[in-house]
């Protein structure tokens, strides 16, 4: 089994090699971080899987979760963190992360959508913490660009008395909108540009295809609905860090 597997996996880096190829052929310039996140990601995968497999099986299951659900969090935070490029941002990228893949994990399996069991519990939470992750990154790129881009408009409506919720309110809708289009586009196209990946697998297990239809879109349900709540809870934490208590936009922006 292990073989076989293992077989598939170097005919299948004929691909990355295909990558690598044009990449240099074409001077693109990719390879070496093509190459780099490559390896990463196996390693990565590899060590997933040796993990997972012991925990799938193990009794006590829920004590091993726990400790997963923390490291996505904490990662997921600093990774997003990272891309916003705001002194401090990790305060807010890794809380509104963690609420919204908490809430959508906790809805999925109250409503006993997804059943208690760490094969489906487990991988959907990682489902919903890289894509809260993502949608929290473009919120606050896209705000931060938009208080940046429009920061005499915003001190001119404190000025004439608005509080900061009123100044900020529009910015934080625009930029929660736009993080969510890529999500949103996805979701409209199901079945007819592509299949996506989750129901890709079910059905390559042998799954029947409605109740594979029926699991994807409750985990599209879920992603957007994570997104949201982290996109949410991250524009008001950024508020309450460009503003004093006087409701005066900070300098450092």
């Amino acid at each position: 089994m292990y073989a076989e597997s293992l077989i598939k996996l170097a005919s299948a880096s004929t691909l990355a090699v295909l990558v690598i190829i044009v990449s240099h052929l074409r001077k693109i310039g990719v390879a070496k971080d093509f190459s780099s996140a490559a390896m990463r990601g196996l390693v990565q995968l590899m060590i997933l899987s040796a993990v997972l497999a012991y925990v799938f099986t193990s009794p006590i299951w829920p004590a091993f979760a726990l400790p997963i659900y923390i490291a996505m969090a904490l990662l997921a935070g600093h990774t997003s963190a990272r891309r916003v490029g705001m002194p401090g941002a990790i305060w807010i990228t890794t809380p509104s992360i963690a609420m919204g893949a908490a809430v959508s994990l906790a809805v999925m399996t109250a409503l006993r959508v997804i059943p208690l069991k760490p094969e489906f519990v487990i991988p959907l939470a990682g489902m919903a913490f890289g894509n809260a992750m993502n949608i929290c990154s473009l919120t606050l790129n896209r705000l931060l660009s938009e208080v940046g881009n429009n920061r005499n408009r915003i001190e001119a409506m404190l000025a004439l008395g608005a509080t900061a919720q009123q100044a900020m309110e529009q910015y934080e809708r625009t930029s929660i909108k736009s993080a969510l289009i890529p999500s949103i586009d996805n979701m409209r196209t199901l079945g007819i540009i592509f299949i996506p990946g989750a129901m890709t697998g079910m059905l390559m297990a042998g799954i029947n295809p409605v109740t594979a239809t029926v699991y994807q879109i409750a985990i599209f349900f879920m992603i957007i609905s994570s997104g949201i709540v982290a996109a949410v809870y991250a524009t008001y934490l950024t508020k309450k860090r460009l503003f004093t208590p006087a409701h005066q936009l900070i300098e450092e922006i």
